[in-house]
């Protein structure tokens, strides 16, 4: 008898998931976006969506209070209703605390089709040291 197990019925959920991130998939991967990037693009407008995957505690204290930010945590990133809405046709930059969640995001996303997705390198961290009085963007008074 083995002295190791694992759930099984996990193992089969991400055997499916995983299944499909095969080498063509993964080349059209996202690719990751520095955050003076991300403040250069608040500032001009650009069109694209800032998706916090940060749990409801992480964004009580710090949030992103910007038009074009979705606040759905990682845990239900995936379920039907949240996923229906999820710009399709602009840029998804996906923002966690560091990154590294963020990119287990657009794995996923990517695996089911998504390609409009961006990684915040460094997470929200880069992003509020990115934001200075020269580099944030102008609020309407």
């Amino acid at each position: 008898m083995p002295l190791f197990s694992y759930d099984t019925q996990t193992a089969q959920v991400l055997e499916k998931s995983f299944s499909v991130m095969t080498q063509e998939r993964l080349a059209k991967g996202a690719s990751k976006i520095s955050a003076d990037k991300v403040m250069e693009m608040l500032r001009k407008g650009d069109d694209f969506a800032l998706l916090d995957i940060r749990t409801p505690g992480e964004k009580r204290v710090i949030t992103i209070a910007t038009e074009n930010t979705l606040d759905i945590p990682l845990n239900v990133l995936f379920k039907k209703e949240n996923l229906d809405t999820l710009p399709t046709k602009k840029p998804l930059i996906i923002v966690c605390h560091s990154g590294s969640r963020a990119q287990q995001a657009a794995a996923g996303l990517r695996a089911i089709g998504f390609g409009n997705v961006k990684v915040l390198k460094g997470g929200l961290k880069a992003l509020a040291n990115s934001d200075s009085t020269k580099n944030a963007p102008k609020v309407q008074s």
